[in-house]
Protein backbone atom coordinates (compact mmCIF):
# COMPACT_ATOMS: atom_id res chain seq x y z
CA UNK A 1 0.00 0.00 0.00
CA UNK A 2 2.82 2.33 0.87
CA UNK A 3 4.21 1.70 -2.70
CA UNK A 4 1.12 2.58 -4.19
CA UNK A 5 1.53 6.18 -2.28
CA UNK A 6 4.66 6.89 -2.86
CA UNK A 7 3.99 6.17 -6.96
CA UNK A 8 0.98 7.86 -7.10
CA UNK A 9 2.63 10.96 -5.78
CA UNK A 10 5.44 10.38 -8.58
CA UNK A 11 2.82 10.31 -11.26
CA UNK A 12 1.07 13.25 -10.52
CA UNK A 13 4.38 15.40 -10.72
CA UNK A 14 3.90 14.67 -14.73
CA UNK A 15 1.57 16.84 -16.55
CA UNK A 16 0.00 13.12 -18.08
CA UNK A 17 -1.06 10.45 -16.04
CA UNK A 18 0.40 7.77 -18.63
CA UNK A 19 3.12 9.45 -20.05
CA UNK A 20 4.25 8.45 -23.71
CA UNK A 21 7.63 6.73 -24.92
CA UNK A 22 9.66 8.77 -27.63
CA UNK A 23 7.64 11.78 -26.08
CA UNK A 24 9.37 14.64 -24.07
CA UNK A 25 7.88 14.74 -20.43
CA UNK A 26 6.22 17.61 -18.94
CA UNK A 27 5.64 18.64 -15.13
CA UNK A 28 2.76 20.18 -13.70
CA UNK A 29 2.49 23.79 -13.30
CA UNK A 30 1.36 25.12 -9.45
CA UNK A 31 -2.71 24.79 -8.89
CA UNK A 32 -2.12 28.49 -7.78
CA UNK A 33 -0.97 29.42 -11.64
CA UNK A 34 -4.15 29.19 -12.48
CA UNK A 35 -2.63 27.67 -15.92
CA UNK A 36 -5.09 26.68 -19.44
CA UNK A 37 -5.34 22.94 -19.91
CA UNK A 38 -2.60 22.17 -22.19
CA UNK A 39 -4.18 20.81 -25.75
CA UNK A 40 -1.16 20.38 -28.17
CA UNK A 41 0.03 16.65 -27.06
CA UNK A 42 -1.10 13.78 -28.31
CA UNK A 43 -1.39 10.14 -28.27
CA UNK A 44 0.29 7.96 -30.63
CA UNK A 45 -2.82 6.83 -31.78
CA UNK A 46 -4.55 10.98 -31.88
CA UNK A 47 -1.07 11.38 -33.92
CA UNK A 48 -1.55 8.69 -36.66
CA UNK A 49 -5.33 9.93 -36.86
CA UNK A 50 -4.63 12.97 -37.45
CA UNK A 51 -2.14 13.15 -40.16
CA UNK A 52 -1.42 9.72 -42.15
CA UNK A 53 -4.88 8.63 -41.50
CA UNK A 54 -6.45 12.03 -41.94
CA UNK A 55 -8.69 13.02 -44.75
CA UNK A 56 -6.59 15.71 -45.88
CA UNK A 57 -3.51 13.30 -45.82
CA UNK A 58 -5.91 10.70 -47.42
CA UNK A 59 -7.09 13.04 -50.44
CA UNK A 60 -3.30 13.98 -51.10
CA UNK A 61 -2.57 10.47 -52.19
CA UNK A 62 -1.89 9.87 -55.91
CA UNK A 63 -4.57 7.77 -57.53
CA UNK A 64 -2.78 4.62 -58.94
CA UNK A 65 -5.08 2.55 -61.20
CA UNK A 66 -8.44 3.32 -63.32
CA UNK A 67 -10.45 1.52 -61.17
CA UNK A 68 -9.55 3.52 -58.08
CA UNK A 69 -10.16 6.84 -60.69
CA UNK A 70 -13.83 5.74 -60.79
CA UNK A 71 -16.52 8.43 -60.04
CA UNK A 72 -17.33 7.18 -56.67
CA UNK A 73 -13.97 7.16 -55.40
CA UNK A 74 -13.19 10.60 -56.71
CA UNK A 75 -16.77 11.64 -54.65
CA UNK A 76 -14.97 9.61 -51.79
CA UNK A 77 -11.94 12.20 -51.90
CA UNK A 78 -13.67 15.07 -52.35
CA UNK A 79 -16.18 14.22 -49.52
CA UNK A 80 -12.76 13.85 -47.89
CA UNK A 81 -11.26 17.09 -48.85
CA UNK A 82 -15.15 19.23 -47.62
CA UNK A 83 -14.44 17.31 -44.14
CA UNK A 84 -10.91 18.39 -43.69
CA UNK A 85 -12.69 21.77 -44.84
CA UNK A 86 -14.42 21.90 -41.82
CA UNK A 87 -12.00 21.25 -39.48
CA UNK A 88 -9.79 23.72 -40.43
CA UNK A 89 -12.80 26.00 -39.86
CA UNK A 90 -12.97 24.39 -36.44
CA UNK A 91 -9.36 25.37 -35.30
CA UNK A 92 -9.71 28.70 -36.62
CA UNK A 93 -12.46 29.20 -34.30
CA UNK A 94 -10.34 27.79 -31.42
CA UNK A 95 -7.45 29.63 -32.53
CA UNK A 96 -10.15 32.50 -32.33
CA UNK A 97 -10.45 31.81 -28.46
CA UNK A 98 -7.01 31.50 -27.95
CA UNK A 99 -6.13 34.46 -28.62
CA UNK A 100 -8.88 36.00 -26.52
CA UNK A 101 -6.90 33.98 -24.00
CA UNK A 102 -3.77 35.61 -24.98
CA UNK A 103 -5.04 39.12 -24.68
CA UNK A 104 -6.40 38.58 -21.35
CA UNK A 105 -3.73 36.73 -19.62
CA UNK A 106 -1.49 39.80 -21.27
CA UNK A 107 -3.63 42.52 -19.65
CA UNK A 108 -3.23 40.79 -16.68
CA UNK A 109 0.29 40.89 -16.89
CA UNK A 110 0.50 44.72 -17.18
CA UNK A 111 -2.01 44.99 -14.24
CA UNK A 112 -0.03 42.90 -11.87
CA UNK A 113 3.30 44.87 -12.46
CA UNK A 114 1.67 47.73 -12.24
CA UNK A 115 0.74 46.35 -8.18
CA UNK A 116 3.85 45.33 -7.87
CA UNK A 117 2.72 41.69 -7.73
CA UNK A 118 6.07 39.57 -10.00
CA UNK A 119 4.51 36.31 -8.90
CA UNK A 120 0.80 36.99 -10.53
CA UNK A 121 2.95 38.94 -12.96
CA UNK A 122 5.37 35.57 -13.92
CA UNK A 123 1.65 33.17 -13.63
CA UNK A 124 0.03 35.34 -16.36
CA UNK A 125 3.54 35.04 -18.69
CA UNK A 126 3.27 31.17 -18.34
CA UNK A 127 -0.26 31.26 -19.33
CA UNK A 128 0.47 33.56 -22.35
CA UNK A 129 3.54 30.65 -22.93
CA UNK A 130 0.92 27.50 -23.15
CA UNK A 131 -1.82 29.09 -25.15
CA UNK A 132 0.65 29.77 -27.71
CA UNK A 133 2.00 26.44 -27.45
CA UNK A 134 -1.89 25.11 -27.62
CA UNK A 135 -1.57 27.23 -31.10
CA UNK A 136 1.55 25.62 -32.44
CA UNK A 137 3.50 28.77 -32.59
CA UNK A 138 6.30 27.79 -30.57
CA UNK A 139 8.30 31.11 -31.28
CA UNK A 140 5.62 33.01 -29.48
CA UNK A 141 5.30 30.64 -27.11
CA UNK A 142 8.87 31.02 -26.08
CA UNK A 143 8.61 34.57 -25.38
CA UNK A 144 6.20 34.04 -22.68
CA UNK A 145 8.34 31.52 -20.94
CA UNK A 146 11.61 33.82 -21.44
CA UNK A 147 9.70 36.34 -19.65
CA UNK A 148 7.85 34.05 -17.28
CA UNK A 149 11.89 32.78 -16.53
CA UNK A 150 13.25 36.05 -15.80
CA UNK A 151 10.80 36.93 -13.26
CA UNK A 152 10.94 33.87 -11.45
CA UNK A 153 14.63 34.34 -11.20
CA UNK A 154 13.86 38.01 -10.03
CA UNK A 155 11.49 36.56 -6.91
CA UNK A 156 14.28 33.32 -6.36
CA UNK A 157 11.11 31.02 -7.31
CA UNK A 158 13.08 27.85 -7.97
CA UNK A 159 10.12 25.96 -8.60
CA UNK A 160 9.17 28.20 -11.19
CA UNK A 161 12.62 28.35 -12.62
CA UNK A 162 12.89 24.63 -13.28
CA UNK A 163 9.15 24.86 -14.70
CA UNK A 164 10.30 27.48 -17.34
CA UNK A 165 13.28 25.43 -18.24
CA UNK A 166 11.28 22.21 -18.79
CA UNK A 167 8.66 24.02 -21.20
CA UNK A 168 11.33 26.10 -22.83
CA UNK A 169 13.44 22.50 -23.64
CA UNK A 170 10.07 21.23 -24.92
CA UNK A 171 9.03 23.84 -27.03
CA UNK A 172 12.35 24.49 -28.67
CA UNK A 173 12.28 19.98 -29.50
CA UNK A 174 8.67 20.29 -31.06
CA UNK A 175 10.01 23.10 -32.79
CA UNK A 176 12.87 21.68 -34.14
CA UNK A 177 10.43 18.50 -35.10
CA UNK A 178 6.86 18.66 -34.86
CA UNK A 179 4.83 15.20 -34.32
CA UNK A 180 4.17 13.24 -38.22
CA UNK A 181 2.39 10.08 -38.36
CA UNK A 182 5.36 7.77 -37.13
CA UNK A 183 5.48 9.62 -33.58
CA UNK A 184 7.15 13.70 -32.23
CA UNK A 185 10.92 12.41 -33.06
CA UNK A 186 10.74 8.89 -35.31
CA UNK A 187 12.20 9.90 -37.82
CA UNK A 188 14.79 8.76 -40.34
CA UNK A 189 15.69 11.79 -42.24
CA UNK A 190 18.94 14.11 -41.40
CA UNK A 191 18.69 16.66 -39.31
CA UNK A 192 19.21 20.35 -41.03
CA UNK A 193 21.67 22.79 -39.19
CA UNK A 194 18.95 24.64 -37.77
CA UNK A 195 17.03 22.15 -36.26
CA UNK A 196 20.36 20.79 -34.59
CA UNK A 197 21.06 24.11 -33.40
CA UNK A 198 16.90 23.81 -31.49
CA UNK A 199 17.91 20.66 -30.56
CA UNK A 200 20.81 21.36 -28.90
CA UNK A 201 19.14 24.91 -27.18
CA UNK A 202 16.45 22.43 -26.01
CA UNK A 203 19.01 19.96 -24.41
CA UNK A 204 21.00 23.11 -22.70
CA UNK A 205 17.49 23.76 -20.66
CA UNK A 206 16.69 20.46 -19.69
CA UNK A 207 20.31 20.13 -18.46
CA UNK A 208 19.51 23.40 -16.22
CA UNK A 209 16.46 21.64 -15.02
CA UNK A 210 18.59 18.59 -14.21
CA UNK A 211 20.85 20.94 -11.90
CA UNK A 212 17.81 22.64 -9.79
CA UNK A 213 15.32 19.99 -9.93
CA UNK A 214 14.56 17.21 -6.56
CA UNK A 215 14.07 13.47 -7.78
CA UNK A 216 10.79 13.90 -9.70
CA UNK A 217 12.49 17.01 -11.92
CA UNK A 218 15.97 15.33 -12.31
CA UNK A 219 14.05 12.40 -13.92
CA UNK A 220 12.12 14.21 -16.62
CA UNK A 221 14.61 16.61 -17.19
CA UNK A 222 16.85 13.09 -18.29
CA UNK A 223 14.10 11.66 -20.24
CA UNK A 224 14.33 14.83 -22.18
CA UNK A 225 17.51 15.27 -22.40
CA UNK A 226 18.09 11.31 -23.56
CA UNK A 227 15.43 12.08 -26.14
CA UNK A 228 17.60 15.21 -27.27
CA UNK A 229 21.19 13.34 -27.38
CA UNK A 230 18.77 10.34 -29.62
CA UNK A 231 17.81 13.22 -31.90
CA UNK A 232 21.26 14.38 -32.20
CA UNK A 233 23.03 10.78 -33.04
CA UNK A 234 24.78 10.07 -29.97
CA UNK A 235 22.79 7.30 -28.80
CA UNK A 236 25.73 6.06 -26.13
CA UNK A 237 24.37 9.46 -24.29
CA UNK A 238 20.87 8.87 -24.96
CA UNK A 239 20.72 5.82 -23.24
CA UNK A 240 23.23 6.71 -20.05
CA UNK A 241 20.24 9.92 -19.62
CA UNK A 242 17.76 7.09 -19.88
CA UNK A 243 18.89 4.82 -17.82
CA UNK A 244 19.71 7.32 -15.06
CA UNK A 245 16.25 8.04 -15.51
CA UNK A 246 15.12 4.67 -14.86
CA UNK A 247 17.46 4.57 -11.67
CA UNK A 248 15.93 7.48 -10.03
CA UNK A 249 12.16 6.18 -10.91
CA UNK A 250 13.06 2.36 -9.09
CA UNK A 251 14.10 4.67 -6.19
CA UNK A 252 10.72 6.47 -6.23
CA UNK A 253 8.86 3.44 -6.93
CA UNK A 254 7.65 4.74 -9.36
CA UNK A 255 6.10 2.11 -11.78
CA UNK A 256 4.94 5.18 -14.29
CA UNK A 257 8.33 6.42 -14.62
CA UNK A 258 9.93 3.20 -14.80
CA UNK A 259 7.85 1.96 -17.47
CA UNK A 260 8.39 5.33 -19.64
CA UNK A 261 12.42 4.58 -18.98
CA UNK A 262 12.53 1.38 -19.63
CA UNK A 263 10.12 1.74 -22.61
CA UNK A 264 12.36 4.31 -23.97
CA UNK A 265 15.64 2.19 -23.35
CA UNK A 266 13.38 -0.72 -25.83
CA UNK A 267 12.72 1.97 -28.79
CA UNK A 268 16.08 3.53 -28.28
CA UNK A 269 17.87 -0.57 -28.97
CA UNK A 270 15.52 -0.93 -31.52
CA UNK A 271 16.30 2.01 -33.61
CA UNK A 272 20.29 0.93 -33.32
CA UNK A 273 18.90 -3.02 -34.45
CA UNK A 274 20.07 -4.21 -31.15
CA UNK A 275 16.73 -6.67 -31.33
CA UNK A 276 17.48 -8.72 -27.83
CA UNK A 277 18.18 -5.33 -25.86
CA UNK A 278 14.96 -4.29 -27.61
CA UNK A 279 12.62 -7.17 -26.91
CA UNK A 280 14.10 -7.37 -23.53
CA UNK A 281 13.23 -4.08 -22.61
CA UNK A 282 10.07 -3.64 -24.17
CA UNK A 283 8.42 -6.40 -22.66
CA UNK A 284 9.17 -5.27 -19.34
CA UNK A 285 7.81 -1.75 -20.95
CA UNK A 286 4.57 -3.88 -21.49
CA UNK A 287 3.90 -5.75 -18.34
CA UNK A 288 4.15 -2.23 -16.33
CA UNK A 289 1.42 -0.94 -18.88
CA UNK A 290 -0.77 -3.70 -18.11
CA UNK A 291 -0.15 -3.37 -14.12
CA UNK A 292 -1.00 0.62 -14.78
CA UNK A 293 -3.82 -0.49 -16.94
CA UNK A 294 -2.28 2.05 -20.07
CA UNK A 295 -4.46 1.01 -22.70
CA UNK A 296 -2.22 3.20 -24.99
CA UNK A 297 1.06 2.18 -23.90
CA UNK A 298 0.30 -1.57 -24.02
CA UNK A 299 -1.07 -1.34 -27.52
CA UNK A 300 2.02 0.80 -28.90
CA UNK A 301 4.21 -1.83 -26.54
CA UNK A 302 2.77 -4.75 -28.90
CA UNK A 303 3.74 -3.19 -31.41
CA UNK A 304 7.10 -2.25 -31.15
CA UNK A 305 7.43 -6.04 -29.82
CA UNK A 306 6.01 -6.90 -33.57
CA UNK A 307 8.63 -4.43 -35.09
CA UNK A 308 11.17 -6.45 -33.75
CA UNK A 309 10.19 -9.57 -34.31
CA UNK A 310 9.83 -8.44 -37.91
CA UNK A 311 13.66 -7.01 -38.08
CA UNK A 312 14.01 -10.91 -36.66
CA UNK A 313 12.62 -12.16 -39.60
CA UNK A 314 10.30 -14.37 -36.39
CA UNK A 315 7.15 -13.65 -39.24
CA UNK A 316 5.17 -15.60 -37.02
CA UNK A 317 6.03 -14.66 -33.80
CA UNK A 318 5.10 -10.86 -35.13
CA UNK A 319 1.88 -11.47 -36.49
CA UNK A 320 0.90 -12.81 -33.13
CA UNK A 321 2.24 -9.30 -31.07
CA UNK A 322 0.34 -7.60 -33.68
CA UNK A 323 -3.15 -9.34 -33.18
CA UNK A 324 -2.76 -8.93 -29.53
CA UNK A 325 -1.88 -4.92 -30.08
CA UNK A 326 -5.27 -4.90 -32.64
CA UNK A 327 -7.17 -6.64 -29.88
CA UNK A 328 -6.15 -3.60 -27.52
CA UNK A 329 -6.44 -1.11 -30.09
CA UNK A 330 -9.99 -2.63 -31.08
CA UNK A 331 -11.20 -2.80 -27.26
CA UNK A 332 -10.20 0.70 -27.08
CA UNK A 333 -11.56 2.78 -30.13
CA UNK A 334 -7.83 3.44 -31.46
CA UNK A 335 -8.42 3.69 -34.89
CA UNK A 336 -4.98 5.03 -35.51
CA UNK A 337 -3.18 2.21 -34.24
CA UNK A 338 -5.54 -0.60 -35.71
CA UNK A 339 -4.96 0.91 -38.64
CA UNK A 340 -1.26 0.62 -38.70
CA UNK A 341 -1.33 -2.98 -37.09
CA UNK A 342 -3.60 -3.84 -39.58
CA UNK A 343 -0.75 -2.51 -42.23
CA UNK A 344 1.96 -4.32 -41.03
CA UNK A 345 0.13 -7.84 -40.60
CA UNK A 346 -0.23 -7.50 -44.36
CA UNK A 347 3.11 -6.95 -44.54
CA UNK A 348 4.87 -9.46 -42.36
CA UNK A 349 2.42 -12.24 -43.79
CA UNK A 350 3.48 -11.10 -47.41
CA UNK A 351 7.36 -11.00 -46.06
CA UNK A 352 6.68 -14.65 -44.77
CA UNK A 353 4.77 -15.99 -48.12
CA UNK A 354 7.23 -14.70 -50.27
CA UNK A 355 10.11 -15.87 -48.17
CA UNK A 356 8.62 -19.45 -48.24
CA UNK A 357 8.06 -18.93 -52.29
CA UNK A 358 11.86 -17.90 -52.49
CA UNK A 359 12.96 -21.15 -50.42
CA UNK A 360 10.68 -23.37 -52.80
CA UNK A 361 12.02 -21.62 -56.15
CA UNK A 362 16.02 -22.30 -54.45
CA UNK A 363 15.05 -26.21 -53.41
CA UNK A 364 13.34 -26.28 -57.32
CA UNK A 365 16.05 -25.23 -58.96
CA UNK A 366 18.49 -27.68 -56.85
CA UNK A 367 16.67 -30.67 -57.47
CA UNK A 368 16.58 -29.77 -61.36
CA UNK A 369 20.46 -28.91 -61.58
CA UNK A 370 20.70 -32.32 -59.49
CA UNK A 371 18.90 -34.29 -61.94
CA UNK A 372 20.60 -32.60 -64.64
Amino acid sequence: MADQEVDSSAITQLADEFPQIDTPLRITPPENMNAPPRSDVMTKDEMLRRTAFSPDAFAQRPLFSSEQSSSKYLVDIEEMRRQNEASKREYSENHAAFKNQIRDYTTLAFSMKRAGNTEAEAAAYFCVGVTYDNMGRRKDAMKGYKKFLTLSREIDDKVGECLAYNCMGICLMFQACPPNEAGPFESDTLLTEAQIKLITSAAGYHQKHLEFSDDGGQYVANTNIGLCQSLLGDNAASAKFHQDALRIAIRMQSFSGQSVAVGNLGFLSLRQNDLSTAKACLEQHLQLTQSLKDANGEGNAWFLLGKVATAEQDYEGAVKYFEQGKNVAENNGMIGLLKRITCCIGHVVGSSKLTEHIASLVANATKAAQEA
